[in-house]
């Protein structure tokens, strides 16, 4: 039934199609939004959703389905739930259907409901303004059995204690070396280890010395940031849930994804040294990965948020599972925002701002002063 667009007749899908382009909207991308992606699962909460063709709401004209192809009536848009789980939606509007085999997820919008309350985004603190603090993203790939991580462990020592993390860098450990790593995530990965990305674009190895990582994360992280980031988690232990609400604000017109992973301190994990170049502290583990949320299309630069215009927001919520041996005290969060550049039928992405942020306090777009 998916591929059976609902048209009164082809005389009304004619009309329909001479209407998109009188209105300029011909080879627009049908969509549905949302103004929540992520409900309280109690009848009340409510998520609106509209279908929309390129700029313009065409949800009065539009069918919605739900993933087992059953017609899906909403009362002014809003979408309820009474049981937790994952609802997933595509919409059919004359002869276009945001239904697609090719790409990931088939084109279904998800709407998640869940067993806890929602947090309300934090405030604002200077609505005004889009000059935000920029902080490059820094993705280490290591592994307690990987005898020459030492090497880069030492340098990104050095980073921490010139305070060039956390100042200007935000940085995440992915142990992905071997499984019997007690701080093990199977993804993402690379071929080479150690190895370290900048905004996931820019590699370094540990040859190439402090110094030069020193300059890269400067220069990366040099200008103004293209968009500001707020956190407003919410962390239920009881449930082992954590809550983390992101909005993401633009300073520049774009193209935005975002993701969130996170992170827990203080692992112990035997480090292996062929070269004598670390000592016990090398044994304890910082800033690793437990969950990485932010794979879209076969890459890990976040979810999509869409063409933002300056000062204009969007939100996304991340909800995760927690494994009872986390040290919850010990856990925190690797925020950031991706820009993309589009390069003919592509879109390029680069990390373009970053935030360390706490599992337990929110945290405000923090402006430059």
């Amino acid at each position: 039934m998916r591929n059976i667009f609902k048209i009164a007749s082809l005389l009304a899908a004619a009309v329909m199609l001479f209407s998109c382009e009188k209105d300029g909207t011909e080879g627009a991308d049908l969509r549905i939004v949302s103004d929540k992606d992520v409900i309280q699962a109690n009848g009340q909460d409510a998520a609106t959703l509209k279908v929309m063709l390129g700029t313009k709401d065409v949800t009065a004209s539009a069918s919605i389905y739900d993933e087992n192809d059953e017609p899906v009536t909403l009362v002014d848009g809003k979408f309820t739930a009474t049981k937790v789980g994952e609802y997933s939606f595509y919409a059919n509007y004359g002869t276009l259907s945001t239904f697609n085999k090719s790409v990931d997820g088939n084109g279904l919008f998800v709407v998640k409901a869940i067993n806890v309350p929602v947090p309300e985004a934090v405030a604002d603190p200077t609505p005004e303004s889009t000059s935000f603090v920029h902080r490059s993203f820094l993705t280490q790939y290591t592994g307690t059995g990987c005898g020459f991580c030492p090497y880069m462990i030492k340098i990104l020592k050095e980073l921490m204690a010139e305070n060039i993390i956390p100042d200007k860098a935000v940085l995440a450990a992915v142990h992905s070396y071997g499984s019997d790593d007690p701080a093990f995530i199977s993804a993402p990965r690379t071929s080479n280890y150690p190895y370290l990305t900048i905004d996931q674009v820019q590699g370094f190895s540990h040859s190439s010395g402090a110094e030069t990582l020193k300059g890269m994360i400067n220069e990366m992280s040099a200008g103004p940031a293209k968009a500001g980031i707020s956190v407003t988690p919410a962390l239920y232990e009881k449930e082992g849930t954590l809550i983390a609400k992101v909005t993401v604000k633009a300073a520049v017109d774009g193209i935005f994804n975002v993701g969130a992973w996170l992170l827990e301190d203080e692992i112990y994990g035997q480090q292996s040294d062929y070269d004598n170049v670390g000592d016990d502290s090398f044994d304890i583990h910082e800033n690793c990965v437990r969950i990485a949320d932010s794979k879209y299309s076969g890459t890990w630069f976040g979810h999509e948020l869409g063409t933002l215009t300056t000062g204009e927001t969007a939100e996304k919520t991340f909800v995760m599972d927690l494994k009872g041996s986390w040290k919850t005290e010990n856990l925190h969060l690797a925020v950031f925002v991706s820009y993309g550049v589009a390069d003919g039928s592509k879109v390029m992405y680069t990390v373009c701002n970053a935030v360390d942020a706490p599992v337990d306090a929110p945290t405000p777009f923090e402006y430059e002063k």
